[in-house]
C-alpha cells in the first residue's frame, strides 16, 4: 500500500486525539485468540475502560484499514457516551502489538452514529473483506447531506441484522442534519462526487466498482430511499 494513501487517515487521528477532558489515558490488551476483525473486542474493552453507559454511546469517527494478509493496518475510533450523566468523548487506537489505547478528547461537533457495538458486530458478520479477497480494503465513517446515492454509480446497502440489503437509491436531500454512513473501499481512495441523471443532486462514483456504501437502519430513516 502506498504511504500517501495513509496520510488523510493519520491526519484524522491527530485531529481526533487533540484535547482532553481531564480523565486518565488507559491501555488494555485484546483477549488471547482474537482473530479476524477485532471490532467487538476493541469496543467492549473501550466501554469498560471509559465506564460509559453503552446505551448512550455514539461513534463520531471510525477509520479501518485491513491488509491483504488480514492484518489490521489501522483502527482508529472516536466515540462518546454518558458517564455519571455527563457526555464525554474518547479516542480508541489499536496498536500493532494488540494493545488498545483509550484517551479522552475534546468534544466533537457532531453527535455521531448511535449503537457502535451493534454496528461493529454486524460488520464482523458480513466481513467486507470477503468481497475483496486478498486485496487491501478500508472502512470509513462518513457524514453526508444533500447527496444522492444511486446503484447505477455505486452499490448501496442497508446493514441490518448482520446482513446487507441492496438498495436502489438513497437521497439525503431532505435530511435536516448530516446522515452517517460507512464507506467501504478496496483501496484507500477518496469518494468522487459526480452529477446524477436525476439532476437534483450529486452522487458518488467509485473507481472501477471498488467501493460500496452502507447505511444503518436508523440513519436510513432520515433519508428518502428505494429498495431494489
Amino acid at each position: 500500500m502506498d504511504r500517501s494513501d495513509l496520510f488523510p487517515v493519520v491526519l484524522i487521528a491527530i485531529i481526533c486525539t487533540a484535547g482532553c477532558t481531564g480523565l486518565m489515558e488507559k491501555t488494555f490488551t485484546l483477549p488471547d485468540g482474537t482473530s479476524g476483525l477485532p471490532l467487538s473486542s476493541v469496543w467492549e474493552g473501550a466501554v469498560e475502560a471509559t465506564g460509559i453507559d453503552e446505551t448512550s454511546a455514539m461513534m463520531s469517527s471510525f477509520d479501518l484499514i485491513m491488509g491483504g494478509d488480514s492484518r489490521v493496518v489501522l483502527l482508529d475510533l472516536c466515540f462518546s457516551g454518558e458517564v455519571d450523566g455527563e457526555r464525554r468523548h474518547f479516542n480508541a487506537y489499536l496498536h500493532q502489538d494488540g494493545t488498545v489505547t483509550v484517551r479522552p478528547i475534546a468534544e466533537r461537533s457532531l453527535p455521531g452514529l448511535p449503537h457502535p457495538g451493534t454496528v461493529f458486530s454486524d460488520l464482523e458478520a458480513i466481513d467486507p473483506g470477503a468481497s475483496f479477497g486478498e486485496n487491501d480494503w478500508t472502512v470509513h465513517l462518513r457524514e453526508t447531506q444533500d447527496v444522492i446515492y444511486d446503484r447505477a454509480y455505486i452499490p448501496v446497502y442497508l446493514m441490518e441484522n448482520r446482513t446487507l440489503v441492496p438498495l436502489d437509491r438513497v437521497s439525503t436531500a431532505s435530511a435536516r442534519s448530516p446522515v452517517f454512513y460507512l464507506s467501504v473501499c478496496k483501496v484507500a481512495t477518496p469518494d468522487m462526487v459526480v452529477k446524477t441523471e436525476h439532476g437534483s443532486g450529486v452522487g458518488i462514483r467509485n473507481r472501477g466498482g471498488e467501493c460500496f456504501v452502507i447505511f444503518t437502519p436508523g440513519e436510513l430513516e432520515n433519508t428518502t430511499y428505494k429498495r431494489v
